[in-house]
This record gives C-alpha cells, structure tokens and sequence, in this order.
C-alpha cells in the first residue's frame, strides 16, 4: 500500500510534490500513528489507538503493557510481536515504547513511540 509520508505528523513535500512510502515503512508509519492517538480520538474508528489513560495515568505498568498489545494487535498487517519495552518517567508522565513486530509478508520492523502526558 501506498501511503502519504510523515514526519512529525505532518506531511513531506519535496519539489512541490508529496513525498510517498510504501512497504515496510507504510507499516510503520501506521503503527506509529496508532500508538500516537488517544482512544476514540478518531471519529471514524473510536476502537483505533490507545487509551492513554492507561498508558500516561495512574496504570500499573502490567496494564500499559496490556493497552499497548491490544493496540498493536489492531494492524492487520502483523503476524507476531516479537518485543516490547516500556520505559516509564512516572515524574514527569512520560513513557518511551520500543517494540519489534514481524509482518506478514516476513519484514521486521523496530520502532521507538514517545508519549507524553504534557
């Protein structure tokens, strides 16, 4: 699938053109916007991302790490998750994800998600 390329969350133009992506880096690309959007934050799809609550509220790090793989499981497109680190700041509510999945055409993709409650 082709897709629109970001960064930042907006979009790239070079040349005057929009910059596409496709593969493995559409995928990831998916994958990021899913982990960067609240629950129900997206009118056409409420069961789309994470509930943040869990992820940057009063949440046991037991129920980020559930939040988390219910919302990678979503993507049709992974086959397993391979790995998942969460690194928490509870100070100042901030949590790092690291994760690995493997799709299912075979590609490997490792990402890094930073999410702040500020």
């Amino acid at each position: 699938m082709i897709d629109l390329a970001l960064k930042d969350g907006d979009l790239i133009v070079v040349d005057d053109d929009f910059t596409t992506i496709d593969g493995p880096e559409s995928s990831a690309q998916g994958l990021e916007i899913s982990l960067g959007t609240n629950l129900k934050e997206w009118f056409l799809d409420e069961e789309f991302g994470l509930d943040f609550n869990r992820i940057l509220g009063k949440s046991t790090d037991e129920e980020a790490r559930a939040e988390i793989l219910r919302a990678l499981a979503q993507d049709e497109e992974i086959d397993t998750i391979d790995s998942l680190e969460i690194i928490s700041n509870y100070q100042d509510r901030k949590r790092k994800i690291s994760f690995t999945v493997t799709l299912v055409d075979g590609n490997a993709i490792s990402r890094e998600v930073y999410l702040d409650a500020g």
